[in-house]
């Protein structure tokens, strides 16, 4: 996935913290106001210690890709990207946390393609060692 315009795309966490990391290598944080060298320290921070964290674009994009193909029940509606990003950003690890990512969960998809969800999560995005 390449972001063309960062403020005109959704992006996971995993994509923020590549954004943020880039600019730090640009080194523009003399040419920039202090509140947002400040505002990148602190966003870096949270996705450094957040549930997302570690992951890569690469992973998110097989997640993305892999959940896609798990269908809903017959009548329903299949994940919303912001439900992918959602699952990419929090990294669930429970059904119940699948209940609060995931509106109309349990009617949408049935408890047993949840569980395939949360083992393709487990499978994409292992958790950092």
């Amino acid at each position: 996935m390449e972001v063309l315009d960062s403020f005109e795309s959704l992006l996971t966490n995993a994509e923020v913290a590549e954004v943020l990391k880039d600019n730090k290598k640009r080194g523009h944080e003399d040419s920039r106001p202090l509140v947002m060298v400040e505002l990148e320290k602190r966003v870096t921070k949270y996705l450094a210690e957040g549930p997302g964290k570690g992951a890569t674009r690469e992973q998110v994009e097989e997640l993305s890709q892999r959940l896609s193909e798990v269908k809903p029940l017959e009548g329903e509606t299949g994940l919303k990207v912001t439900e992918t990003l959602n699952i990419a950003n929090l990294r669930p690890t429970q059904l119940v946390e699948m209940y609060t990512v995931l509106a109309s969960a349990e009617a949408r998809f049935g408890d047993e393609k949840l569980g395939e969800m949360l083992e393709i999560v487990e499978q994409c995005l292992p958790l950092p060692a």
